[in-house]
């Protein structure tokens, strides 16, 4: 089974099925349908409870997204082979502090768990 992010389900499907997107936000429903698949939808720390119930500990929960859309980043840099140096260490450094903030993490389509076997 697939696991999305409950806020972000609700925001993408608030469009077509404003009540669905309701009952998701509010905890009242823990599946959505997209494109005839069905997800499980769950908040970072419901993940989390998820994979520990299954003997996983969980190390940490990142954010991933577009953040370099976000950022800003002017398309030529975007696009080119070479960074300089302080560019590269600037933008890595806001998109990796970007990931791990939870009020991010909790608007990511996706989450990126790192755990390990107990």
């Amino acid at each position: 089974m697939y696991l999305v992010n409950r806020c972000r389900a609700s925001i993408d499907v608030f469009p077509e099925d404003p009540a669905l997107a309701l009952s998701l936000v509010k905890s009242r429903s823990d599946y959505a349908y997209h494109h005839e698949e069905k997800h499980r939808v769950v908040s970072s720390e419901e993940a989390r409870g998820l994979f520990e119930a299954e003997g996983i500990r969980v190390l940490d929960l990142y954010a991933v997204c577009g953040w370099t859309r976000v950022l800003c980043i002017p398309e030529k840099i975007l696009n080119s082979r070479t960074w300089d140096e302080e560019s590269f260490r600037q933008t890595t450094e806001m998109v990796l502090k970007l990931c791990e903030e939870p009020s991010v993490r909790g608007l990511s389509k996706h989450l990126v768990l790192y755990g390990e076997k107990m």
